[in-house]
């Protein structure tokens, strides 16, 4: 894998020991070849081969030893699916933003010393707080929408790099 976009996606939304893994199988290889490589127990990146399988960024070959009757996996690296991977993930972000932005912007919120409500909430308790019996006042939330349209943004031109 070349991209560092797409790794710190990756990194992001599986881990680094994940790209540590995808990056061993270049060339197809067994469970334990890549345990060995990264010095690390083969049930850690069978776990990690497994998340990784789930999500179509690799596939298998089972095969079966007559003698013993275990099986064993020959695992290869889908290099075509990683970058659709990395855009399904950036979008699943974006819209999961954007419904924050949505009720960030439409919907007034209060806060007391403990905690942050809809308006709906705070009217039911009359505007005090149950847990830390302070006033609730309404809630100025303008830095919390600049973070998500700057969240919204970065994202967006990840999208466009990837």
């Amino acid at each position: 894998m070349k991209s560092g976009i797409i790794r710190d996606i990756l990194a992001e939304s599986l881990s680094v020991g994940h790209i540590d893994v995808l990056d061993r199988l270049s060339n197809p290889k067994y469970d334990e070849d890549v345990a060995s490589e990264l010095k690390l127990k083969a049930t850690i990146v069978r776990t990690m081969l497994n998340d990784l399988h789930e999500n179509s960024l690799v596939e298998y070959q089972r095969t079966k030893n007559k003698k013993t009757g275990w099986y064993t996996y020959l695992w290869v690296r889908r290099e075509g699916k990683i970058r659709e991977y990395a855009q399904k993930y950036l979008k699943t972000q974006l819209t999961e933003l954007n419904t924050r932005l949505d009720d960030e912007t439409k919907n007034v919120t209060f806060q007391c010393d403990c905690m942050r409500v809809p308006y709906e909430l705070a009217m039911d308790s009359s505007f005090v707080c149950a847990s830390c019996e302070k006033n609730f006042t309404e809630c100025d939330n303008s830095d919390v929408i600049d973070e998500i349209v700057s969240e919204v943004s970065r994202i967006n031109s990840l999208l466009e790099q990837t």
